[in-house]
């Protein structure tokens, strides 16, 4: 829906084969609870899963939007010591830290990522990195922040092609795992919502109506007023 049909931001929709893709929320949580299961937190959890990470581990996530911030949330399913975040947003690294999902921010405006990672891990380098954002400069801060034999995670969508430095990820041993989501995780997801070991909540920064969709594009596409997700409530007539 949204690419090759139209989306479900509507009074009413039709989908084909519904019964297909259906799962039940258990009794307790609400469906704010597990909204982003069927999409950001499977990517963001498929990320975590493709990363490897092992308890104590030092992971860095490049891109601090709502994809980022759910690998971030279930990195932390697997143990790591750390997680850093990076972005060039500074406000979305703080709410980050300030969320307890990431332990520290760096801004790539004001340190150089891969000697600031180093530095924090007596100069091996981050055991994983996870790139969420799609872009060539995160995509090579990625490669430059990972030690010898860490890998690195892509779920960002690139809109270009990229060049691999493949002399590095040869000298390196550098492991690259990379795609979409796994949706066979979303009843996983819901259990561990259930049972309080994830929350995706802290993301449902604004809502609205159905009325109001024009101006919640305006301030969720524009980054402003700190939005990471604007929940569509039904239209109020």
């Amino acid at each position: 829906f949204g690419y090759m049909i139209d989306g479900c931001q509507a009074e009413y929709v039709r989908v084909p084969h519904a019964n297909l893709g259906m799962f039940s929320i258990p009794e307790g949580l609400t469906e704010e609870d597990v909204l982003f299961v069927g999409d950001i937190l499977s990517t963001g959890y498929f990320g975590a899963e493709q990363a490897k990470i092992e308890p104590g581990d030092t992971v860095a996530v490049m891109g601090c939007g709502p994809v980022g911030m759910c690998a971030m949330t279930t990195a932390r399913l697997w143990g790591p010591s750390k997680i850093v975040a990076v972005d060039i947003n500074q406000e979305r690294l703080d709410f980050a830290v300030k969320q307890g999902i990431a332990d520290v921010g760096l801004n790539p405006n004001n340190v150089n990522v891969g000697d600031a990672i180093r530095e924090m891990t007596e100069g091996r380098g981050a055991d994983a990195t996870i790139e969420a954002n799609g872009f060539k400069p995160t995509f090579d801060m990625a490669i430059d922040a990972v030690r010898p034999g860490g890998t690195v995670s892509l779920i960002g969508v690139f809109e270009k092609p990229q060049e691999l430095a493949m002399n590095t990820l040869w000298i390196k041993n550098i492991r690259i795992s990379m795609g979409l989501l796994n949706a066979n995780r979303i009843p996983e997801l819901i259990k561990l919502i259930k049972a309080g070991k994830i929350s995706t909540n802290f993301l449902c920064t604004h809502r609205a109506p159905l009325n109001d969709i024009v101006k919640g594009y305006d301030i969720f596409g524009g980054k402003k007023d700190g939005c990471l997700k604007w929940i569509v409530t039904p239209y109020q007539r």
